[in-house]
């Protein structure tokens, strides 16, 4: 009896030992191996083309934007050119460094004084909607 019951303890400390090597992940070559302080991996991303003058004029309109109208002022801000759009319109290919943006939204930021008339149908931010997006809450 006491055999058996040292020969399942010696099977189970075994089968403990393979589940622990079986479950630990391989290592790699030191050829593969990089260091904390290995810059080349890093994220980067393209800074916003445009910055608020930190000086305001006038109060914002708006406390909060809806996040359709977060998205369209931040698109201005890296420097895209907004066109108010149709929903089969927005699924289109747009010119180079343009997006597209609901009718709606387009035309409630350029009423409020975020967006600026180009000339050729399209909208630029202004420095009112820079401040916006520093400042207004967003609604998700």
């Amino acid at each position: 009896m006491g055999f058996v019951l040292l020969f399942l303890a010696l099977l189970v400390v075994l089968g403990f030992a393979w589940l622990r090597l079986a479950r630990r992940k391989p290592e790699l070559p030191q050829a593969l191996k990089t260091s904390a302080d290995d810059n080349s991996y890093q994220v980067s991303y393209a800074p916003p083309e445009f910055e608020w003058s930190g000086t305001t004029t006038s109060a914002l309109p708006l406390k909060t934007l809806t996040y359709k109208q977060y998205e369209c002022l931040e698109d201005a801000r890296y420097g895209f050119r907004i066109v108010a759009a149709t929903p089969a319109e927005r699924k289109l290919p747009q010119p180079h460094k343009t997006r597209a943006h609901g009718i709606k939204t387009v035309a409630s930021l350029h009423k409020h004084g975020f967006l600026d008339d180009d000339g050729t149908g399209g909208y630029l931010i202004t420095d009112h909607g820079l401040n916006a997006l520093e400042v207004c809450s967003v609604r998700y």
